[in-house]
């Protein structure tokens, strides 16, 4: 019980760290309360997902992805979150924008990236999901007529 309190905990302090304070909202939409030590059970609001898809994951992540990897929690999509985001990958470079690679090439750059990153399996396996995840949610461009 006091580690799925932690989990959640930790998981908001990285949402609400990690994302930027400019939020948008619609006039219709009414947000979810805020997950708290004494309403575990509550959903973080999630702001407007940013454009190049580098955002810590939430439960909208967490479902799209259950389908493909049914083992996935949030705390193995945040593991991954903070190895994209953190030495593992942006000691060479920066993070890249996952919008902007199609989904069929990011199993050849995590393999690749992974080996000269020197990251461990489950390191590489929380990537995985986690970009995958993010691909699942990731917002469709609007149509043009």
């Amino acid at each position: 019980m006091t580690f799925k309190l932690t989990s959640v905990a930790a998981a908001i302090v990285i949402i609400a760290a990690c994302h930027s304070t400019k939020k948008t909202a619609t006039a219709s939409s009414t947000p979810a309360p805020a997950a708290t030590a004494t309403n575990p059970s509550a959903t973080a609001t999630a702001p407007a997902k940013p454009n190049k898809g580098i955002n810590a994951p939430t439960d909208q992540e967490l479902t799209a992805i259950l389908t493909k990897y049914p083992d996935a929690t949030l705390p193995v999509l945040t593991e991954g979150y903070q190895v994209y985001t953190g030495e593992a990958c942006t000691a060479c470079h920066s993070a890249k924008g996952i919008y902007r690679i199609p989904e069929r090439e990011w199993p050849g750059i995590i393999d690749d990236m992974s080996k000269k990153a020197k990251i461990t399996d489950s390191q590489k396996d929380a990537l995985t999901k986690y970009v995958f995840a993010i691909k699942a949610t990731q917002p469709t461009a609007p149509t043009t007529k």
